[in-house]
Order: structure tokens, then sequence, then C-alpha cells
């Protein structure tokens, strides 16, 4: 089995070089591309096991639209990497759109690098343990970390209740406050 890779694909070079010191050493090698038009050629010679996918290329760039195309390329390709969507310009919305759309999570920039490190592993873990293409395809979606399931849960929250935390909090059965604590443990 080849070694796993992590790619990423953001246009700051300063991103992809902040991604490598921290990620080469304790998860895996990573692979910078800045240009999307690079990102298929790229997939094909590399197979990596993780892409790490910024949302908005380009000056000016915000709404995400960009690299919700480019998620929905690569998880149309067969036996797609993990997918991790990262964007300095975060909302709920754009995170749950993400998800819903096949990413394993998402990460805002600039990133706590606890949380990068833990995203990575977990999503190369799932890859790992994912059952292989011969094999007949088990039911929708393999179980998720109880922190991974809590982080969908209040995105999903937070935009059904289109940002008011009042209602969230009283979707998810919890206090404010601790929606406000869930909103920090998760980095959103």
């Amino acid at each position: 089995m080849p070694e796993t890779t992590i790619l990423l694909l953001d246009d700051d070079p300063d991103v992809g070089l902040a991604a490598q010191l921290l990620l080469q050493r304790r998860v895996a090698p990573v692979v910078c591309l800045r240009r999307p038009a690079e990102l298929a050629a790229a997939l094909d010679r590399l197979r990596p096991a993780l892409l790490l996918l910024d949302l908005n290329f380009g000056p000016g760039r915000t709404d995400g639209t960009q690299g919700l195309r480019l998620l929905a390329e690569v998880q149309a390709r067969p036996q797609p990497p993990a997918v991790v969507v990262m964007t300095a310009y975060a909302d709920i919305d754009l995170a749950v759109q993400a998800l819903k759309r096949g990413a394993f999570d998402f990460i805002t920039k600039p990133w706590d690098n606890v949380r990068l490190i833990a995203i990575c592993r977990e999503a190369l873990q799932r890859t790992r343990s994912a059952p292989d293409a011969d094999v007949a395809p088990v039911a929708a979606e393999p179980p998720r970390s109880l922190a991974a399931q809590e982080r969908a849960a209040v995105l999903a929250a937070m935009a059904e209740a289109q940002g008011n935390l009042s209602a969230a909090a009283r979707l998810l059965g919890v206090s404010r406050a601790a929606l406000y604590r869930r909103l920090d443990k998760h980095g959103l």
C-alpha cells in the first residue's frame, strides 16, 4: 500500500507551509497545490487519503462557491479522498452545505493546531477502516466520533435557526450558555 498522503489546495502559500510544518511529522506528508486547475491531475497522480480544500480562491472571493464546486467534483470521483474544507470566511450555512455535500469536517483559518491534527487523524482513520471497493457497500455513512456528531448537530441547529442562538439552543435542548461552550469547543 502506498504511503498515506495529504493533499492541500489553497491559494495562499503561507497556509500550505503552515500545514506542512504542522502535519508532516504528526500525521502524514503534505503536498500543496495553489491552483484549482491542478487538482484533478494531482488526485490521479497522488491518490491522497485526505484532501484539505480551501473554499475560496482569488481576491475578493468569500462565498465558498468555488470550493463547493470542487468538493462536488472530488466526491463524484471513484474512491474519493476524505475532504476537510477550510476557509477564513466561515459561516454556519457554508459549513452545513459542505458537510451535507460530503465533507468530512470543516475548519476555519487560522486553525487551532490541536484540532486540525485531530481532524486529519480522524479522517485518515476513517479512510483506513473503510471497506474495499470490491466488498459490498455498507449502510449510508460510517459512524462518526461523538465530538464530530456533536459538532454536526450544533452546525445543523445553527443553520436551522438562521444564526439565532436562543432558537438553536432550544432546538438542541440545551441552555444558551451550554451552546456558547459547544460553539467555542468546536471553533465555531
